[in-house]
């Protein structure tokens, strides 16, 4: 792996009591790993800590990260909550696989993906390359799908054996009348969006038989009607 630049980049604000295990357990270079501060609080030692005080928009966080590692020549970047476990390498064993299989995006397999395509947006490694960035128009909610629908758009994504449990689900949302307004706005915005890529995608009454179409088919993301005998199936980007 030493030919790889693999950074690793989370948001956090409080509390943080996984954080350092987090760190240590990543086996990334400390100077390759971006800690996006989302409250006041004191920088992380040995780390690049960057601030963002603003209203919440947890895919400006991300995008924070993934800008800093990108301006470094980083290859990959590792996207992570605050509040995972890691065993035996996981985010550079992602990244080896993706360069491996020509892969934009990367997933930990077996995962407890939650959200409409229930990948696992606690842990995703992107090929920094690619040029992706989130979109942050969603404030909270549905950035992992997105992200997962604009890399499948792209090229290849992969799910690979490794180890990262999530230890705190969606508790943070569903106790958090703020955080659920945010969520439904997000959603409203996430499927119009998606609808309008599928309809000017597909003009004519002509559907495209890609990786991508299928996914939006199979969410309810096409905006309307297509023909019964077309292929509803999906990659196997989010099993």
């Amino acid at each position: 792996m030493t030919d790889l630049k693999v950074w690793l980049t989370i948001p956090t604000g409080k509390p943080r009591g996984y954080l350092q295990d987090i760190i240590k357990d990543s086996q990334i270079p400390l100077d390759q790993i971006v800690i996006v501060h989302t409250i006041e609080s004191e920088p992380i030692e040995g780390v690049r800590n960057v601030w963002d005080l603003d209203p919440h928009n947890i895919q400006r966080w991300w995008n924070k990260g993934i800008d800093i590692a990108r301006a470094n020549g980083g290859d990959y970047i590792a996207v992570l909550n605050d509040d995972l476990l890691l065993k035996d390498n996981p985010i550079n064993t992602i990244a080896q696989a993706m360069r491996d299989n020509d892969a934009i995006l990367g997933y930990p397999h077996p995962h407890s993906g939650n959200g409409l395509t229930r990948v696992a947006g606690y842990c995703w490694v992107l090929d920094l390359k690619s040029g992706l960035r989130t979109d942050e128009t969603l404030r909270w909610y549905y950035g992992d799908d997105d992200m997962l629908l604009q890399a499948i758009g792209m090229g290849k994504v992969i799910n690979v054996p490794a180890i990262v449990n999530h230890l705190n689900g969606v508790v943070a949302t569903n106790s958090n009348k703020y955080l659920i307004t945010l969520a439904k706005i997000d959603q409203v915005y996430f499927k119009e969006k998606w609808s309008k890529r599928f309809m000017r995608d597909n003009k004519n009454g002509i559907i495209k038989q890609t990786p991508l179409n299928q996914l939006l088919v199979k969410y309810g993301l096409h905006g309307g009607w297509v023909p019964p005998d077309w292929d509803h199936g999906s990659q196997n980007a989010n099993k």
